[in-house]
């Protein structure tokens, strides 16, 4: 078998679950084996989407081998999911988003202050997660997505070591 996963559509709740589940039905009837999560993707939602990169992450240190590939477009969280991957591919003409994270933040000033803070530390994790994973440091990340969408092509993604092979 074949052990490839589309991901296609939006990072949610639901999205991220049937991925884990299928994840973790190949990691219990074949230990160590290897396996591919191809997204093409507008991102979506960053707390789902951070449980999804620990557990690609997890999956790598208990000897699974993970390759992420994009395949259309990996914008936003699907950005980030895609560094999760020991080996990060891209389609030729596939394209990634890497922006400051969204949050919705409703309620008296206090609760809007406190979820303004938190998500100023989820942006310190993003971009120290790009930071790790490519030839960028985090001040040139933050300096390229502050208040605005950074579109990459697969051969900058590759010059910027944000993916490993280009297809």
């Amino acid at each position: 078998y074949h052990h490839v996963y589309q991901f296609v559509g939006e990072v949610s709740g639901t999205s991220v679950s049937s991925c884990i589940d299928r994840l973790t039905k190949w990691s219990r009837t074949e230990p160590g084996c290897t396996m591919e999560v191809v997204f093409n993707s507008p991102g979506g939602a960053v707390i789902p989407g951070m449980a999804l990169f620990d557990f690609i992450t997890d999956l790598r240190s208990r000897g699974h081998v993970v390759t992420t590939v994009a395949l259309g477009m990996a914008a936003s969280m699907a950005g980030i999911l895609l560094q999760s991957g020991d080996k990060r591919v891209m389609g030729r003409e596939s394209w990634l988003l890497i922006h400051e994270i969204s949050f919705m933040a409703v309620g008296k000033i206090g609760e809007v202050e406190d979820t303004t803070e938190w998500a100023k530390h989820i942006c310190k994790r993003v971009v120290n997660i790009f930071a790790t994973r490519s030839k960028l440091s985090a001040a040139q990340i933050e300096k390229r997505w502050k208040r605005k969408d950074w579109w990459l092509s697969s051969d900058e993604c590759l010059k910027l070591g944000l993916v490993d092979e280009v297809r």
